[in-house]
C-alpha cells in the first residue's frame, strides 16, 4: 500500500535567517578582534541546526563562504594570502563544529 508523501516530516532545507545573521556577525567581530569564542558559539548553532534539519556539511560550507565572501571587511581585504589563511580557519572551525554537533 502507498502512502501519500507528508511534508510536515520533512525538515527545512534552509538554515533559518537568525542563525546565518548570527554567523556574520560573529564572522565580523571574529575579524575585528581577533577572537573566536563568538564565532565558535555560532558555527554551533549553525551546524547543529544543519544537522536537525539534514543539511549537508557541504552545504554549510557554501552558505558559510557566501556569507564571508559578502563581508565588507574581507572584500577591502588587500592581502589575499592573509584572507585565505583567515578562511581555512573559519572552514576549519565549521567543520569541526558540524562533526562534533
Amino acid at each position: 500500500m502507498m502512502m501519500a508523501y507528508d511534508s510536515s516530516q520533512t525538515p527545512s532545507s534552509r538554515l533559518a535567517e537568525d542563525t546565518i545573521d548570527a554567523v556574520r556577525a560573529a564572522l565580523r567581530q571574529y575579524l575585528a578582534t581577533g577572537s573566536s569564542s563568538v564565532l565558535q558559539a555560532s558555527l554551533l548553532r549553525m551546524a547543529s541546526e544543519a544537522r536537525e534539519k539534514a543539511i549537508l556539511p557541504e552545504h554549510v560550507l557554501i552558505v558559510l563562504k557566501d556569507v564571508w565572501n559578502a563581508l565588507p571587511e574581507v572584500r577591502a581585504m588587500t592581502d589575499t594570502g592573509e584572507q585565505i589563511r583567515l578562511l581555512q580557519r573559519v572552514v576549519t572551525m565549521c567543520i569541526s563544529e558540524y562533526y562534533s554537533a
